[in-house]
């Protein structure tokens, strides 16, 4: 008995010794609170952002099936097929400016084919803003594409500045003004390299040559390769040498290999026969043709000038002709046999909106390939409550139309091509701009 109440005390004793020998850590309740709401945190955001990004990929998956749809649409007009309408807009105002909607190209309605930057661009490729950069890539997504155009009088017009130095002046100072027949060539035929060039590297589609060498904003009395005055070879002549040239590498007489081999020539420096001024070009652009691989890229010719052009000569380079028929019935017959290569406009700068209706009719019969506007980017401000649009509507009994900018434009588009065909009905008439992150 006595030694069992021993061994008792003895484990009591062990016991209590192994109790004070552990240290123990009172319970931080605060501490595993936070820890559980910072990982609770954690995973709401991890799972926010999965949600944000499957919605943001479906939201793109859209987009792109929308862009390919306008993309094979636009394709169509530039067959020459009469499949489907070429719209077209001389437009001025490109600066993609936060705030000001109609200085985006996305602004622009979604039919539309092309557009040309009305006087040029005016800035180096190296310039173009973010913005820019962001808003033509959409537009490219659209299938629609840009343009340069000014009247052509000289050689040297609508090349960039270079500081406080224009660019007419600057070409005239590398190549001369020598009067001589063979001078006279090769300038006009340095002038659509550069020309090409430089179009190439800011990343547009093509030129519209706009050539009134008997009207327009020509100097008559002075020297000019292009217009009326004083030339040696004749502006006939140096016309369709510049034509021969820029078309090497703009418009439909070549493709495939040799149109590649063209466009490689064009920024090889050590290519036999160019200027060695030219080389200054090609060193500055050249890292734009290859970085977009624009070797891959297919560019476009258009002509909207007078008719003493030499169709047979030169039709086979240009893409598509773009008649200056103004006027309010006015349609002109169009340049060449093929009727859907000719695309009739209106001159929206002195107001002639209602115009576009009856050439819509006119491409509505296969009369013409499509219809255009000079001074597009008016008809922005222009919606379906719009005095003279309510106006037209009314005259033809039309209900329904909800548009909030360019009304004419996409109505004469809606006359063309009806809203009732499976494809038309998917466009989108509100108005996007998608802006970079």
């Amino acid at each position: 008995m006595k030694n069992r109440t021993v061994k008792y005390l003895s484990l009591c004793a062990l016991s209590l010794l192994m109790a004070n020998c552990v240290k123990t850590e009172p319970l931080d309740v605060e501490k595993d609170y936070k820890q559980q709401l910072t990982e609770r945190a954690k995973q709401e955001q991890q799972r926010e952002a999965e949600a944000k990004a499957k919605a943001e990929a479906e939201a793109q998956k859209k987009w792109d099936a929308y862009y390919q749809m306008l993309t094979e649409y636009k394709q169509k007009a530039w067959a020459n097929q009469g499949e489907k309408p070429f719209i077209y807009m001389w437009w001025t105002g490109w600066r993609a400016v936060d705030g000001l909607d109609r200085s985006w190209l996305q602004s622009i309605p979604d039919t539309t084919t092309a557009i040309s930057l009305w006087g040029g661009y005016g800035k180096q490729p190296a310039d173009m803003t973010e913005n820019e950069k962001y808003d033509l890539d959409i537009f490219h997504k659209k299938g629609s594409k840009v343009f340069l155009c000014w009247q052509v009088s000289n050689v040297g017009l609508g090349l960039p500045s270079e500081g406080k130095e224009n660019g007419f002046a600057l070409f005239r100072q590398k190549y001369g003004e020598q009067k001589t027949s063979e001078n006279e060539t090769f300038r006009c035929q340095i002038y659509a390299r550069d020309l090409a060039r430089y179009i190439i590297a800011c990343g547009f589609d093509g030129f519209d040559i706009d050539w009134e060498p008997n009207i327009g904003n020509h100097n008559r009395s002075g020297y000019n390769e292009f217009a009326s005055g004083t030339s040696v070879n004749g502006y006939n002549q140096n016309m369709n040498t510049f034509i021969a040239e820029i078309g090497k590498y703009f418009g439909d007489k070549y493709s495939g290999d040799q149109r590649k081999q063209y466009l490689r020539e064009l920024f090889d420096e050590n290519h036999s026969g160019y200027h060695e001024k030219e080389k200054e070009y090609i060193r500055a652009y050249k890292p734009f043709f290859e970085k977009g691989n624009y070797v891959e890229k297919k560019y476009y010719l258009l002509y909207d000038g007078e008719r003493q052009l030499n169709f047979t000569l030169n039709d086979e380079y240009i893409s598509k002709y773009i008649m200056q028929d103004y006027g309010s019935s006015r349609v002109d017959n169009t340049f060449t046999s093929n009727k859907h290569k000719s695309v009739s406009t209106s001159e929206f700068e002195q107001g002639q909106f209602k115009s576009i209706i009856g050439k819509a009719e006119a491409a509505k019969q296969k009369r013409v390939g499509g219809v255009g506007s000079y001074h597009g980017e008016i008809d922005f401000s222009t919606s379906a409550e719009d005095v003279a649009f309510k106006s037209y509507l009314q005259e033809k009994k039309i209900e329904g139309r909800k548009y909030k900018h360019y009304a004419w434009m996409r109505e004469a588009t809606r006359i063309i091509d009806p809203r009732s065909t499976d494809e038309y009905k998917n466009f989108k008439e509100e108005l996007t701009i998608r802006k970079p992150k």
